[in-house]
């Protein structure tokens, strides 16, 4: 039969838990009304600067991704740094600064640049809510942070690496 009917594709496990933290996840990053936060859609009206693997079209997009993740960029430094044989850490505490190291061979798509920089921060924001970084669950968090930050998009459409902790 053609038409049937519509089923969730993912596992009862699954979306359970991602009901259970839906919530959680949005008062813990002080979200508020969620619908008054805008989804960030991969178009010129949220990233009207042309793209080229530049040390200014990154910044530029840091800027960009920062802003929308609210946090504040005062505290924040990016690091580009060149392919490691082991994937770096997602974010580096140095001195009152947080650097975000990003491999200049992930420079190549900015959808994945952007997905990477929105699971950084997604992080950093679960972090400054004194989440527990020893969760098992912690890489499914991260990106479940990223939809709620609206940043979803970005992570479905991009293959990223998956953060250490």
């Amino acid at each position: 039969m053609l038409f049937t009917r519509a089923r969730l594709s993912i596992d009862t496990a699954l979306r359970e838990w991602m009901d259970e933290q839906w919530d959680w996840l949005v008062e813990k990053l002080d979200m508020g009304d969620l619908s008054e936060h805008a989804i960030i859609e991969p178009t010129e009206e949220w990233f009207p600067e042309p793209w080229g693997a530049t040390r200014e079209a990154v910044e530029s997009l840091f800027g960009r991704v920062v802003e929308y993740a609210e946090v504040d960029p005062a505290r924040l430094e990016l690091a580009l740094i060149e392919q490691q044989e082991e994937m770096p850490p997602a974010i580096v505490k140095k001195d009152d600064k947080v650097l975000l190291p990003l491999e200049i061979t992930e420079l190549r798509d900015p959808t994945v640049v952007v997905a990477i920089l929105a699971r950084k921060l997604a992080l950093l924001r679960l972090m400054d809510a004194g989440l527990d970084l020893n969760r098992d669950d912690l890489p499914l968090l991260m990106d479940l942070a990223c939809v709620v930050l609206g940043f979803g998009i970005f992570n479905a459409n991009a293959a990223v690496p998956q953060v250490p902790r």
